[in-house]
């Protein structure tokens, strides 16, 4: 800490750390510990003017970085990011995306589209694995020209005429599947796009 630092503007400093640590504990503790350094870092480079730390100065940069609670969650939000492009499951990135949408109105339209290409493709999937036991699972052309897919999760039965029969299961199976892979990518390509323009990083922020 600067030697011209006051003790008011030390203890407001240490006091937005504190808050900060408590709200980034999801997070490994070696980096937690990176992360607050590298904010205290960022906090006294900035904050000092011509060798002297005011507490408007202190202030102005605390401010610029946003509440703790925000600042954390950008933190927080980076790390499900970073570990949903690592492992490319759908659960993974869902979390992830979740997470992103409780910061912005992109994240939560993100995580509408990719829940219904999740649940699209999961579906049809679910009717492949399914239609060898049940044969109401399937396509049906229902009453007034709707379409439904039928899981067979109730005992009554659909009026209407199913469409694909056996053919499903390879249908439910390519349909599916690659509903589920394009989905993932297109997830995977928004989560980069948003980690290029995140607000902390500037700060170099490294998640584990």
């Amino acid at each position: 800490m600067p030697a011209l630092a006051s003790p008011q503007t030390q203890k407001t400093i240490e006091a937005y750390l504190v808050d900060l640590r408590a709200r980034l504990r999801s997070l490994p503790a070696e980096q937690v510990t990176e992360i607050i350094e590298e904010i205290r870092s960022h906090i006294l480079d900035t904050a000092a003017t011509g060798g002297t730390m005011t507490e408007a100065g202190v202030s102005s940069v605390l401010a610029r970085l946003g509440t703790p609670s925000a600042l954390a969650a950008s933190y927080v939000t980076d790390n499900l990011l970073v570990r949903a492009q690592q492992h490319h499951m759908p659960w993974t990135i869902l979390r992830a995306i979740f997470q992103w949408a409780t910061l912005s109105l992109k994240g939560f339209l993100v995580f509408l589209v990719c829940a219904a290409g999740y649940a699209f493709g999961a579906s049809f999937f679910i009717a492949a694995l399914a239609k060898p036991f049940n044969h109401k699972v399937g396509l049906w052309l229902m009453d007034g020209d709707t379409y439904s897919l039928v899981l067979g999760m109730t005992d009554a039965i659909p009026r209407g005429h199913e469409l694909l029969g056996w053919k499903l299961i390879p249908v439910g199976f390519a349909l599916g599947g690659g509903t589920v892979f394009l989905t993932t990518q297109l997830a995977l390509w928004f989560i980069q796009q948003f980690r290029e323009t995140r607000p902390t990083q500037g700060w170099g922020t490294v998640v584990r």
